[in-house]
């Protein structure tokens, strides 16, 4: 009786949505918000667009999944989330959520491929604990 039905999960943190896992394209508004405190801005290597103004990404693709997750989810500014759409780059998340941004072969140099100018506290950490290690 229930084939033709389309099941979803949705989390809820007091009256907020936070996860949605079902058919809907468009992050909700409480994965803006959790996303606006999570990456700050721009994910995108080097960029200091803030949070406010950039565009929702998903990761892996919605095309692909049919889902939005909020740990598939990044925020890129219209410059940088036009590189993914249209030229070739490609994003992924790491294990601990931080989304990696990969350009196209022919472009890959070398470069940083996650974005630290939004959160410096990790720059420190990654210094102290290169300080604790005797090698």
């Amino acid at each position: 009786m229930a084939t033709h039905a389309h099941h979803c999960l949705r989390i809820h943190h007091k009256s907020k949505e936070l996860g949605l896992f079902h058919t809907k394209r468009l992050a909700s508004p409480g994965q803006r918000i959790v996303l606006y405190v999570k990456e700050r801005g721009c994910s995108h290597p080097g960029c200091t667009i803030p949070a406010y103004p950039c565009e929702v990404h998903h990761d892996p693709a919605y095309v692909t999944t049919g889902t939005t997750d909020i740990h598939g989810l990044s925020l890129r500014c219209g410059p940088h989330h036009q590189l993914i759409t249209n030229n070739g780059w490609k994003t992924c998340k790491r294990h601990d959520g931080t989304t990696e941004t990969l350009p196209p072969p022919h472009l890959d140099h070398g470069q940083p491929r996650t974005n630290t100018y939004h959160h410096p506290e990790k720059l420190l950490r990654d210094s102290d604990s290169d300080e604790e290690d005797p090698d």
